[in-house]
């Protein structure tokens, strides 16, 4: 009984030893790893990114007013047909169109002319021929006044040479009222000329302006027909060495644009180089599209090379802000916040925030106020130091940073931004087996027993099991 007694003991202490032993192993298992970024000097740029357009400055519809077939194409410099890309100058044939039966119709124009012209002859003579009756009936009336009723003159005679008088007042009155009329005729045959003689020359389509034949919408041998509103032949941009980007801005950040404003972009075709542009206008008017409100905000641009065309897309970055050669860090090391058990709590209760910061330097104009921030570093003793910076305005990737009052950061400080905690036990047994913690393990190989890669179904290779299946 003594000595199971004993035995008992034996067994608790060997079992707390064990226990103990489990306990030391776990606790130095873990491996802390602070993960670490640098400070960085540079050029601070805040922007708002936008995507949109290459437009033409100016670009110029040129339409068709008469109808009819397309004869012919006019031809460049070059001697080459106008065609998507020509250069053309102000007053250049583009295109003809069939002119037979506007001739026709300037011709009946012109007759109408020479008809309106013979009537008002017409009534001019009529007019002298009415004149020269009105002054013989005025003659016969004189004389008739002055003979006056009685044995030579008849009552009836007299009244018949006063009715002659006025019926001649009449016939004259009449006469100058249709040269009146024969001269608005005429006038409304000029103009009835000069209207088809003007269509004669809409029968040749020219260029209104100096510039680059951008979109030609019809072919050689096409009909166009002119209705109330004129049918597009051509659109012509004015100069395509000054563009447009037309970008759609959200109304988010559509405050933080104005007029002047630096803009950089890049367009698909050349990744590799950045362009510069001006803001020229915010178009008051919104759209909405799936509940979101974008303006259109108009870029001007240089294209002396032509080297963009219209119609790209373009990438945007509109310059908010921007300060140069300045100390930055990143915006996950202002997130990090350690546990207790990794950071020096007497560093920590040393480097508290000023209550007031307005002791510190100013910051630079035109920027926002600096404010307070704590960031980690690595102490000599493995521990987290807190450091006290202010920290200025962010691009939502990286902040501006200043030293507080009596500390020294340069580009070459580290901060921790996390901390990596994993298993030294994993570590170790993956050495072992020759497996990462973090990769595929490798598959285990099968014991071989006495009979090694040559054993056959069957036979006892595995010890006390003897015969049966392979379980």
């Amino acid at each position: 009984m003594k000595a199971i007694y004993k035995w008992g003991i034996g067994l608790a202490v060997c079992g707390g030893a064990v226990a103990a032993w489990y306990a030391c192993g776990d606790s130095g298992a873990e491996v802390v790893t602070f993960r670490k970024a640098k400070a960085t000097q540079g050029d601070f740029v805040l922007k708002v990114q936008a995507t949109g357009t290459l437009e033409p400055v100016e670009l110029v519809d040129v339409g068709a007013q008469v109808t009819g077939e397309i004869l012919e194409f006019g031809t460049d410099e070059s001697g080459n047909r106008i065609d998507y890309g020509s250069e053309v100058k102000k007053g250049q044939l583009l295109a003809r169109i069939d002119d037979e039966l506007v001739k026709l119709a300037v011709e009946r124009a012109e007759a109408s002319v020479k008809q309106a012209e013979a009537s008002v002859k017409q009534a001019e003579a009529n007019v002298e021929q009415a004149r020269v009756n009105k002054n013989k009936a005025d003659r016969d009336l004189e004389r008739a006044k002055k003979l006056g009723v009685g044995d030579a003159l008849s009552q009836m005679d007299y009244d018949q040479y006063v009715s002659a008088a006025e019926n001649a007042d009449a016939q004259l009155a009449s006469a100058l009222a249709q040269v009146d009329t024969a001269r608005a005729q005429l006038e409304s045959a000029r103009v009835q000329l000069k209207s088809e003689q003007r269509n004669e020359k809409y029968t040749r389509i020219t260029s209104p302006v100096d510039g680059t034949v951008v979109v030609r919408q019809v072919n050689v041998g096409q009909t166009v027909v002119s209705s109330m509103n004129a049918s597009t032949l051509f659109l012509v941009a004015r100069d395509l060495s000054k563009m447009q980007i037309w970008t759609s801005v959200n109304e988010a950040d559509i405050a933080k644009i104005q007029p002047g404003q630096a803009v950089r972009y890049t367009v698909d075709a050349l990744p590799n180089e950045t362009f510069t542009g001006t803001v020229n206008k915010i178009r008051p008017n919104a759209t909405m599209s799936s509940n979101v409100v974008t303006y259109i905000v108009e870029v001007d641009i240089e294209n002396p090379d032509r080297k963009l065309l219209p119609y790209m897309s373009a990438n945007a970055n509109f310059i908010v802000r921007e300060v140069k050669d300045c100390l930055m860090m990143q915006d996950a090391a202002f997130d990090f916040n350690p546990e207790e058990k990794y950071v020096d709590a007497e560093a920590a209760k040393q480097n508290r925030p000023p209550r007031d910061p307005k002791h510190a330097d100013a910051p630079p104009a035109g920027e926002d106020e600096f404010r307070p921030a704590r960031l980690w570093k690595e102490g000599s003793n493995g521990k987290l130091v807190p450091v006290m910076v202010l920290r200025g305005e962010s691009d939502g990737t990286r902040s501006i940073i200043k030293p507080m009052p009596g500390q020294s950061i340069d580009e070459n400080t580290e901060f921790v931004v996390a901390v990596s905690i994993k298993s030294a036990d994993a570590d170790e047994k993956g050495a072992k087996d020759g497996n990462s913690p973090f990769g595929m393990k490798r598959p285990e190989r099968r014991p071989r027993g006495a009979g090694g890669v040559e054993a056959k179904p069957g036979q006892n290779t595995g010890g006390d099991r003897r015969g049966g299946p392979p379980m």
